[in-house]
């Protein structure tokens, strides 16, 4: 069974949270404020368009959140809720704690600009996963099982932190696009393979993808 320090939460923490009303359900996101283990949760009030979420006593609500390689569920109910002169509210402490392993072949599409070094040929990441990527390029950047040394750099939420990736890769595969109109150069789509992502990068390509994912869904639900 999947315990509260599992998740390893810090302060700050972000987390997606679901409220049931009506067909629809609602999707949010806040933070951890605090805790008391085994008896409440803190957390912030989460905002749409710079109102505070009209949030009640007793709701019951779902909350998600990201960590190491896992995505863990769990259900809380709201005991009480505050708005000055901050927006917080107390959560019951989680009984039942759900961890879904996130696969590091778990793709996400983005549009992050991508330097090659020694190559003239501008590109953009245009999936990413923590093991790889698929890049598109004005020129091939080599053949399949060519090494490359590549960079980019993305922002982390909520903190806005820019994140810089500097790593080798290898080409894995590589085709031609069409063009996108008459008389426009061909592109080229190359997915490429990670090499030596260190530890502390491929945390922070672990939140994007992430990121991404909960973007994706409260985009469709």
């Amino acid at each position: 069974m999947t315990s509260f320090d599992d998740m390893k939460l810090e302060v700050g923490t972000r987390l997606q949270m679901t409220l049931k009303r009506g067909v629809q359900p609602l999707i949010y996101y806040t933070a951890l404020i605090g805790y008391v283990s085994g008896e409440y949760l803190l957390m912030k009030i989460p905002l749409e368009n710079g109102l505070s979420v009209p949030i009640l006593a007793g709701e019951r609500v779902a909350l998600r959140v990201f960590s190491g390689m896992n995505v863990f569920s769990f259900v809380c109910d709201v005991e009480s809720v505050f708005h000055g002169p901050r927006f917080y509210m107390h959560l019951t402490f989680p009984n039942e704690i759900q961890a879904t392993a996130l696969r590091k072949a778990v793709r996400v599409n983005v549009e992050l600009p991508v330097q090659i070094k020694g190559a003239s040929a501008c590109g953009t990441i245009t999936d990413i996963s923590v093991a790889g990527a698929q890049i598109t390029a004005d020129s091939a950047l080599g053949e399949p099982e060519a090494k490359i040394a590549l960079s980019f750099t993305f922002r982390i939420k909520p903190t806005n932190q820019e994140v810089l990736i500097e790593t080798s890769a290898t080409i894995r595969s590589l085709r031609e696009l069409p063009a996108a109109k008459t008389g426009a150069p061909s592109r080229f789509s190359h997915g490429v393979l990670f090499d030596d992502i260190d530890p502390t990068s491929q945390v922070m390509l672990q939140n994007l993808v992430y990121e991404s994912l909960l973007g994706l869904k409260s985009k469709s639900e």
